[in-house]
């Protein structure tokens, strides 16, 4: 995944490392009153960083010689090249405190292979856009594809 991500999560992380010792440590001294709702604040902030950054530096898209590789927390989907059917992009719109967020998608010819969508918060260059694009826009397709109705119809 991109930089960005990477030290954000350590950030986070070691911000709540610095909750725990600081909450804990006075409570173990007999600086502060023990309240479980301030005791479990670090440990629940401590847990939302570790995974955070777990998945920053876990989560990742590999080409091999033959297949594209999703790898995330606990899964790893492969989709072969000579069954990728086509691409999709498609844009996810949040709002005013949240970016919009680019996906790809590469969809199989063969439905025992897993269809492939993952953000564009991946470092790819342009070697990988150049890869991706030459496979069928299947966006496009669906534009020019008549598509019949019987609304109305008696």
């Amino acid at each position: 995944m991109k930089s960005g991500q990477r030290m954000a999560g350590i950030v986070l992380s070691v911000l709540g490392l610095v909750f725990l010792v600081a909450i804990w440590g006075e409570v173990l001294f007999g600086e502060r009153e023990a309240n479980a709702l301030e005791m479990m604040f670090p440990v629940a902030y401590l847990l939302f960083a570790g995974f955070f950054t777990v998945r920053a530096f876990r989560n990742m898209v590999s080409l091999t010689e033959s297949a594209i590789e999703l790898r995330g927390i606990t899964d790893c989907r492969v989709l072969p090249f000579d069954k990728i059917n086509g691409r999709r992009r498609y844009l996810v719109a949040c709002d005013e405190n949240a970016p919009s967020v680019w996906h790809l998608v590469l969809e199989p010819n063969d439905d025992r292979f897993p269809k492939l969508d993952f953000e564009e918060t991946y470092r790819f260059d342009d070697a990988f856009y150049a890869w991706f694009s030459k496979f069928p826009d299947l966006d496009a397709r669906d534009k020019v594809k008549h598509q019949d109705s019987n609304f109305g119809l008696v």
